[in-house]
């Protein structure tokens, strides 16, 4: 039975956690595949790491508490622990619906990609009003689109989601101490170096759900900025090669 490692990073989701794994475990076992749910724990003070010890005897999970913050180092730490063949990446608010799931994950099954990203920013995407407002959304979507199609030439719209179904393999070749660094910014370097080894990239269509417990970490303003300069840097080492990939 295939294996498919999903990825959670936490950091103060106690009130979100636990329903999250049961839906994602239930998600994935109805395509009869084995789920590994790998939490990596930022040091949470409100009790998220206690709330995954409740399910460990009865699921598939596995819990990693880290004294040190950072979003795309706790994805690799759990990229590292993980054993699947395939591996999911998702936030812990339910931006990201677990229902979700199974249709990030039949391209790959069927072999028709190597990397699938769930996208606002296509026809039947979007995301829930309530969680942002006009100027956050219009700021997001067309930031994006400018990094995506201008900048970097991907073959998606979508590219600071971090809703990502992949297979393991394709980080074989990859400089992914390079890749995972600093908060979002890894997918865009990920979906970059991905296109470049010539991976098969597609992207289906989802809608943010609302948060359910807890406030965002995000801050939409200063994460424009660091995305622009990561794909600025991508672009300008492909035209200009250093001597460390990124």
């Amino acid at each position: 039975m295939k294996k498919i490692s999903v990825i959670l990073p936490t950091y103060n989701e106690a009130g979100n956690i636990v329903q999250l794994i049961k839906a994602i475990n239930q998600q994935i076992k109805k395509l009869k595949l084995a789920p590994e749910i790998i939490v990596i724990d930022d040091n949470s003070q409100d009790g998220t790491a206690d709330e995954v010890l409740k399910l460990i005897k009865k699921l598939p999970v596995k819990l990693f508490k880290r004294k040190k913050r950072g979003l795309a180092t706790a994805i690799h730490l759990g990229i590292k622990k993980s054993s699947g063949e395939i591996i999911i990446l998702m936030d812990t608010d339910f931006n990201h619906k677990p229902k979700d799931v199974s249709r990030l994950l039949k391209p790959i099954l069927k072999n028709k990609a190597d990397l699938v990203i769930g996208s606002r920013y296509i026809k039947d995407g979007g995301m829930h009003r309530s969680e942002a407002g006009t100027i956050q959304f219009l700021g997001s979507k067309y930031g994006s689109l400018f990094v995506s199609k201008i900048l970097l030439n991907l073959p998606v719209k979508e590219s600071l989601s971090g809703f990502l179904a992949f297979k393991k393999l394709i980080l074989n070749n990859l400089n992914q101490k390079a890749i995972f660094q600093g908060y979002g910014e890894y997918c865009i370097r990920l979906l970059y170096r991905t296109m470049k080894n010539n991976y098969k990239l597609t992207e289906i269509p989802v809608i943010y759900g609302k948060r359910r417990y807890g406030q965002s970490k995000s801050r939409l303003f200063r994460m424009m900025i660091d995305y622009f300069f990561a794909a600025m840097k991508l672009r300008i080492n492909d035209i200009i090669p250093s001597g460390n990939a990124i």
